[in-house]
């Protein structure tokens, strides 16, 4: 009964929403302020917040293992326990497909004249084909 009502209530925005007029002709010249006024910040923010969470995330990783190896808990046990370098390895690899598949699609999006719809499938596909990359590239390392 509790899930019910909350499906009907996060289904009563959606309903509402219909019951209002067509969307308007999107206005790309009204967008590209508003991109630089909200999207860059919140994703400047982003990428702010994530170097600071990893920071913190090696140093206590860090004065982790250095308690455990100092209680004379074995090594093998100290691997299991935390992340290994593969790992962050792999993070790297994949920040750096999806980045070089972000800057191709962009520049496939400068090549083909003024920005539009057929400019975020670009993008999409682009990073799509990033994420595939990195996929193919863990597939391979685990053979």
């Amino acid at each position: 009964m509790k899930r019910f009502l909350l499906l009907l209530l996060f289904c009563l925005p959606a309903w509402g929403a219909q019951a209002q007029s067509a969307l308007p002709a999107l206005d790309l010249a009204a967008l590209h302020p508003l991109a630089k006024q909200v999207f860059l910040p919140v994703f400047g923010l982003y990428l702010l917040c994530s170097f600071v969470l990893s920071a913190v995330t090696l140093v206590l990783n860090y004065l982790l293992k250095r308690q455990i190896i100092a209680a004379g808990v074995s090594e093998s046990v100290v691997e299991r326990l935390l992340p290994s370098p593969q790992d962050e390895q792999n993070k790297v690899v994949k920040w750096v497909a999806l980045l070089l598949s972000s800057g191709a699609g962009l520049s496939v999006c400068a090549w083909f004249g003024p920005l539009g719809l057929h400019s975020v499938i670009i993008l999409l596909f682009s990073t799509a084909l990033g994420f595939l990359a990195y996929y193919l590239f863990l597939r391979r390392q685990t053979k």
